[in-house]
């Protein structure tokens, strides 16, 4: 997730549709006082200097409200970026925050900045979900038990962070500016780039965790499976018209 105050826009990322991608990318024409939580390594690995803030993350080795406190205190933010710090760090936000948490803890940012996100076939974002979740894990359950557990209500105990549609919108109306395809990354970012006044070069558009191969993406899938997406995932579905890969 992003506000920047220099360009003023605000992503929202949502998991597993190359946020990590986006962010590091976007992270090369940060203000000082812009906010990234998540993918700075990716964003470093990818030529961005880390900004003043994350500077002094890094080195005074303070905790996030301390930051907030001290910038705050010395006068080295503007009241905008200051109150968004100081919520942000009292432990409001997080790396793929939505809609509803990035508007409740600053209004007028998100009242007068662009807003934008992207989105993936679910289909495929599930089972790139599946894959990156356990990718740590020793024994892991099956996709079909992943589904079931997230159908069932156990996503937050299992920390699977699987909402998509629920971010980016409210009483299930799109509330950001633009909503960006992963299937056409590069053109969709670049109209968001032109839309902001940044420069887009696609040599530092670096899929930052792309697999070597990519998966069979109807070898995971079960009987029953895909109606279970289509419950899980159906508004986005039906929005964007996304069907089982062929």
């Amino acid at each position: 997730m992003i506000i920047s105050h220099r360009h003023k826009f605000i992503f929202i990322h949502v998991p597993k549709t190359a946020g990590s991608t986006i962010s590091a990318y976007l992270a090369r024409e940060f203000g000082p006082w812009d906010l990234q939580l998540g993918s700075w390594k990716d964003a470093l690995g990818n030529g961005a200097s880390p900004n003043r803030l994350a500077m002094i993350a890094i080195f005074r080795h303070l905790s996030p409200f301390r930051i907030a406190q001290t910038l705050v205190r010395n006068g080295k933010v503007d009241s905008l970026a200051g109150a968004a710090l100081s919520q942000r760090f009292a432990g409001k936000l997080a790396d793929h925050s939505g809609a509803s948490e990035i508007e409740a803890f600053d209004p007028s940012a998100w009242k007068q900045y662009f807003k934008f996100c992207f989105v993936r076939n679910p289909f495929e974002r599930a089972v790139s979900l599946y894959n990156w979740h356990y990718r740590k894990s020793e024994t892991r359950p099956s996709f079909s038990q992943m589904l079931r557990l997230i159908e069932e209500g156990a996503a937050e105990r299992e920390r699977i962070n699987w909402k998509s549609w629920q971010l980016y919108t409210k009483n299930d109306e799109i509330v950001v500016d633009f909503v960006g395809r992963q299937e056409c990354l590069s053109d969709d970012l670049r109209s968001v780039c032109d839309r902001l006044g940044l420069p887009f070069d696609d040599r530092f558009l670096v899929r930052a965790k792309a697999s070597a191969t990519r998966p069979d993406i109807r070898s995971y899938y079960k009987p029953g499976d895909r109606e279970r997406i289509e419950r899980l995932f159906g508004p986005e579905i039906e929005h964007f018209k996304y069907r089982f890969p062929d």
